[in-house]
């Protein structure tokens, strides 16, 4: 049972007064002062043209600081929940309404106040296709805590809490027990919107007005740039990735292929950061040979991008590489292109389907002869299964994992050492696939070649080769996606 509230005049400021309320609107409505346009109960100020000529000031402050190399940009709002709520109280509840843009979504009409402010206070031209998005978001939370309880009591269920999170310190109520997500979120609200009638709304305390003017961010963001090629790896304790022994310990800045990799792509383009996305793994003591391995550097949110328009691409991109290899001895790259999303995201599909090519420097501790490493070729191509070797088992889940050895070639260098090279399937344990893991890589190297009472292990190994045609042939153009 829903008990209506009075109706004292709504307060708008000027500018919703003539878009929303009209003349049909005029006898409900009271006018707020100029200089307190935050008073609006539809717009909360947002609105109005003094609180739009501050942000767009703020805005080119904050570009200034923080300078992208862009021509236009994007223009996306986030609003107060309570004035979105608010918004289609007002609408369900005063139908005589008539105000010039009343038709038109508030957020088009917000968006479309604050367009030629922003494009003359940084220059940018507004577009849908550009790559900089602009994000503004506006808070204000005098009504959260009265909002959340009227629409808790009209629709209950929108808050109550799944098992998992009550198991995290909310309670079946919806209440978040001073973690997790707030109780009214932008998409909860969004499922409630549609169902309020005008009874319903009729009970909403609309005439509270906002005791301040909302509060304002900015967030530039651009769209990823995609760089990818292959890096040859030389030493023999370096990590792909940032890593260190001491699992309590900050890995040494620096001392890894990515980020080696990645430091003058950051330098060139100014990104905010960057993902190194490569085809597989080596071990920290294992070398990268041959033509290298594949990888695709995501940088995110760069702000210089036009030494990669069309016209510089290629100089700009052979700079890159000859700063990335003069950087380092132990890390080179080659081939580097400037990819489309869609097509860096091909790095990651059918990683299991690629071949590698390894060369393992290995010894036995018992004598071994031409014939024993003869008799281990004569199984290929072979059929493995690995189950999660005991150094990755912390991070890794236990399975059984079948992998194929295709080719196999041995060479004696003496009783003890010998070399061996194969052509495996791409995430195969290669130094499990030698000495046997104890026995959970069956068969093994060691199986083969008869060494039951002795041991063979790998003294050092390379990877020659990963098979993968990249990068491939592509434009590098940018992603043509719909913007709403």
């Amino acid at each position: 049972n829903y008990k209506m509230t009075s109706s004292p005049p709504l307060p708008l400021c000027s500018v919703c007064a003539r878009q929303s309320a009209g003349e049909g609107g005029a006898p409900a409505i009271r006018v707020a002062d100029e200089t307190r346009a935050f008073e609006c109960a539809l717009c909360f100020g947002i609105l109005h043209p003094t609180f739009i000529e501050e942000v767009a000031k703020a805005a080119e402050a904050q570009l200034a600081s923080c300078p992208y190399d862009a021509t236009s940009f994007i223009l996306a709002l986030n609003l107060p929940t309570s004035q979105t709520l608010r918004e289609q109280i007002i609408k369900k509840r005063f139908p005589a309404f008539n105000g010039i843009l009343v038709d038109i979504p508030f957020k088009v009409r917000n968006i479309n106040a604050y367009l030629n402010k922003l494009q003359q206070a940084s220059g940018l031209r507004p577009t849908l296709m550009s790559d900089l998005q602009l994000t503004i978001t506006f808070d204000n939370d005098d009504f959260l805590e009265a909002d959340t309880e009227f629409l808790r009591k009209a629709f209950p269920q929108e808050f109550r809490s799944g098992k998992k999170r009550r198991q995290n310190g909310g309670d079946a109520n919806g209440s978040n027990g001073g973690g997790g997500e707030p109780e009214l979120t932008k998409n909860r609200l969004m499922n409630m919107l549609g169902r309020i009638d005008e009874k319903l709304a009729g009970t909403f305390p609309i005439d509270n007005v906002p005791t301040r003017a909302c509060k304002y961010s900015f967030a530039f963001e651009r769209d990823p740039i995609y760089i990818a090629g292959r890096y040859c790896k030389y030493s023999r304790a370096l990590p792909q990735s940032p890593w260190s022994a001491d699992e309590d310990a900050t890995p040494v800045p620096g001392h890894s292929v990515s980020e080696k990799v990645t430091g003058p792509i950051i330098a060139l383009l100014g990104a905010s950061e960057t993902r190194f996305v490569a085809s597989g793994r080596e071990d920290i003591d294992v070398r990268m040979l041959g033509e290298g391995r594949p990888f695709v550097v995501h940088a995110i949110n760069c702000r210089n991008t036009r030494a990669l328009g069309p016209d510089r691409r290629v100089e700009t991109l052979a700079a890159l590489r000859e700063a990335i290899n003069k950087s380092s001895i132990d890390v080179s790259v080659s081939e580097l292109a400037l990819l489309s999303r869609e097509v860096a995201e091909q790095l990651s599909v059918g990683q299991e389907d690629k071949k590698k090519l390894y060369t393992a420097y290995c010894y036995s501790t018992l004598p071994i002869d031409k014939d024993q490493l003869a008799a281990a070729t004569r199984s290929e191509p072979l059929e493995i299964i690995q189950k999660t070797p005991v150094r990755v088992m912390k991070r890794r889940a236990l399975l059984d994992r079948p992998r194929s050895i295709y080719t196999l070639q041995t060479m004696p260098l003496d009783e003890h050492h010998f070399i061996v090279r194969m052509e495996t399937q791409a995430g195969t344990y290669i130094k499990e696939f030698v000495h046997g893991d104890f026995g959970r890589t069956r068969p093994s190297l060691a199986d083969l070649i008869g060494c039951e009472k002795g041991e063979v292990d790998i003294v050092e190994l390379d990877v020659e080769r990963v098979d993968l045609v990249w990068p491939p042939a592509d434009t590098g153009k940018k992603d043509e996606k719909k913007r709403v």
